[in-house]
């Protein structure tokens, strides 16, 4: 049974979720990904998608974006087959155009860690999915003194797109994007609610954000904080744990049971420990491999 690789396009969206829940669901025991969030997908310009199919039938995956602020594309390969993983990995080799190409390996994937470690792959970074169960016991937010909280408005991207540049800005996988580029990665989709998210404000001045919405799965129970910064000046004050806890708030009043994100390890700001002081726990390991490309 040959494999076959070529360009995917967004007809396929429901097929490609069905194809990345099965991975899921064999390397984390959950579905992920929603038609709706593969739609999303193809109508960013910075990525561009392969699909590997076997008789007719996909069996893998592909998606390369630049990354970092070095020469760097990152790939996300899903796939439970290894000669189709193979070929995903030559064609984002191939396609990367970059001194250095990485790749994500989620979870209890079976396939993957083993095919990066044979091609000359090398681990280096971790990351955590954390997640919370929303219980009625949830504290109230304790803003630090001068700090207001409210509603995220529609208009006001540029102005979050200027404080996350500065929010992470000594962040390793942080990589500056164009202000159109950026926001239809993180405000592009379908029904995007603003009101999910928040800001936290010193007087006029932004002092820290968080960027929600309902997990990339679909389920509306399922609570997803995408981006959560606190400017320099600001840390160090409990801002960041009153913007998480104003969320997941929030997320408990619309009626989820669970919140999760995603977070750096290694993030030089304390990030991981702020989510464990909340509540939150690991739920799942990630880990990143690198090849540097002749």
């Amino acid at each position: 049974m040959s494999l076959q690789l070529r360009a995917s396009h967004k007809d396929e969206a429901a097929e490609i979720a069905d194809l990345l829940n099965e991975h899921a669901r064999a390397a984390f025991g959950e579905t992920e990904i929603a038609e709706a969030e593969v739609r999303h997908w193809f109508a960013l310009p910075e990525i561009w998608i392969r699909v590997v199919e076997r008789d007719g039938r996909l069996v893998g995956y592909v998606a390369s974006v630049p990354r970092g602020r070095d020469d760097t594309t990152e790939l996300d390969v899903r796939t439970l087959d290894r000669e189709a993983a193979e070929a995903l990995l030559r064609a984002g080799e191939e396609g990367a155009g970059t001194r250095l190409v990485r790749v994500v390996a989620q979870g209890d994937d079976s396939v993957l860690p083993k095919v990066l470690e044979d091609g000359g792959w090398r681990p280096v970074r971790q990351s955590y999915q954390m997640r919370i169960e929303l219980g009625d016991d949830l504290p109230e937010p304790r803003r630090p003194e001068g700090i207001s909280l409210r509603r995220l408005q529609p208009g006001e991207e540029l102005r979050v797109y200027e404080a996350n540049t500065v929010a992470f800005a000594d962040d390793w996988h942080f990589r500056p994007q164009p202000f159109e580029e950026w926001r239809g990665d993180n405000f592009g989709r379908e029904n995007f609610d603003h009101s999910l998210s928040w800001l936290a404000e010193d007087g006029e001045r932004l002092a820290g954000f968080s960027l929600n919405t309902r997990h990339f799965c679909g389920d509306l129970r399922f609570g997803w904080v995408g981006i959560l910064g606190v400017l320099p000046r600001w840390r160090r004050r409990g801002l960041g744990t009153a913007v998480l806890q104003q969320s997941l708030q929030e997320f408990r009043r619309r009626g989820a049971s669970r919140v999760g994100l995603g977070v750096d390890a290694e993030n030089v700001t304390g990030a991981v420990r702020l989510y464990e002081r909340a509540g939150m726990h690991v739920h799942r390991l990630n880990v990143m491999y690198e090849k540097a490309l002749p």
